[in-house]
């Protein structure tokens, strides 16, 4: 079975168990992580050696891995703001030639991945991607940072984007923590249930389209965004969502 999982963000836990409630097997089943591993949460780097250690677990990078090899190549400094303060510590104890061998890995992993399963075709990135342009033309940016013009429009024709990135409750029509079905183009889906804010993660096994959940206890409130600043979530959107929307649980 071939299975997609969004924005775990430091909940190792809930991580665990959700790959144990679908009976996860590494030698028979591939996984698709679809980036921002870490951040937030408190166990991100436990979640980045599970993965790595895993041949079968494939992670594409999200916006947190891109902030934090920046931050680490001397380009770019937002990562600061966007709840590093736990991996951060983590990653500067490491012994120089641990670290290095984890941004060397990280460095090589893809913003997209292209999938089929019997007739269904499937684009897998973070956020999304560009609309109007080939994947093979996409910029990383897009990749790791689309938000409303994506959802607004046709992404891919003839493929079924699978996403994260944006809380679910934040997008268009979507009542709760459920994961996002586009009814309007039926062609994206976004996984990203709020894990690391009281939400869930969710997994969606692309053979069939069920979708998993494991519930969470909330770790942070939203950050509120400054300025230009990069920052992951607009804060009164989803603090409503938090407060007012259930969570449904289970597999649909």
């Amino acid at each position: 079975m071939t299975y997609c999982i969004s924005d775990i963000h430091g909940c190792y836990t809930a991580f665990m168990t959700l790959l144990e409630q679908i009976h996860f097997d590494p030698e028979k089943d591939t996984l698709y992580v679809l980036g921002d591993v870490i951040d937030r949460g408190d166990k991100s780097l436990e979640c980045l050696r599970f993965v790595m250690r895993t041949k079968s677990v494939h992670l594409l990078i999200g916006n947190h891995e891109r902030m934090m090899l920046d931050f680490y190549d001397g380009t770019d400094d937002s990562w600061d703001l966007n709840g590093n303060e736990e991996i951060k510590k983590q990653i500067n104890g490491l012994p120089e030639n641990e670290r290095e061998k984890l941004f060397s890995w990280l460095r090589k992993r893809p913003y997209y991945k292209t999938v089929g399963i019997d007739d269904k075709r499937y684009f897998l990135s973070h956020a999304g991607l560009t609309v109007g342009v080939p994947f093979r033309h996409q910029d990383p940016e897009s990749l790791v940072w689309s938000r409303e013009e994506f959802f607004e429009h046709p992404a891919l024709e003839r493929y079924t984007c699978i996403f994260g990135h944006t809380p679910t409750p934040m997008i268009r029509n979507n009542p709760d923590y459920s994961a996002w079905f586009d009814e309007k183009y039926r062609d994206k889906v976004c996984i990203d249930c709020g894990c690391v804010y009281g939400g869930a993660l969710c997994v969606i096994r692309l053979d069939d389209g069920a979708v998993f959940y494991e519930m969470a206890t909330p770790m942070l409130n939203i950050p509120e965004m400054s300025g230009e600043e990069k920052d992951e979530e607009a804060a009164l959107p989803y603090q409503a969502a938090v407060s007012e929307m259930p969570l449904q649980a289970g597999a649909c």
